[in-house]
């Protein structure tokens, strides 16, 4: 009743206004809905730039973990066949596959050094 005091039905403006206080202020809810909504309002999301930052960073890691591996595949290789991860084998396939792969695209080791 005091709301239809206050902004009145008969204008639009006043009633878009009595219709918005009246959700939001007159509802017959129990107080856990209440402060489940208020809990909602006021909790923070993660800001959109925290979550940039950290793709951003994961992107950088991988980035570097496959610089590490190209740079260093002769090491790796090694430490593989060494610790019996790998065959020697395998290891011996891998960098004939390199080598190939490296003569059929025309880049030569130590020229790119």
């Amino acid at each position: 009743e005091a709301m239809r005091k206050c902004f009145p039905l008969d204008s639009e403006a006043s009633r878009k206004l009595h219709v918005q206080y009246t959700k939001q202020y007159c509802r017959v809810l129990d107080c856990k809905v209440r402060a489940e909504q208020r809990q909602e309002e006021t909790s923070d999301l993660m800001p959109v730039i925290v979550l940039l930052i950290l793709i951003l960073l994961i992107c950088f890691i991988v980035f570097s973990i496959v610089v590490c591996c190209v740079d260093y595949s002769d090491d790796i290789l090694r430490v593989l066949a060494d610790s019996g991860l790998a065959s020697k084998g395998f290891v011996k396939k891998v960098m004939r596959t390199r080598d190939q792969t490296r003569a059929t695209v025309g880049l030569d080791r130590t020229k790119c050094i």
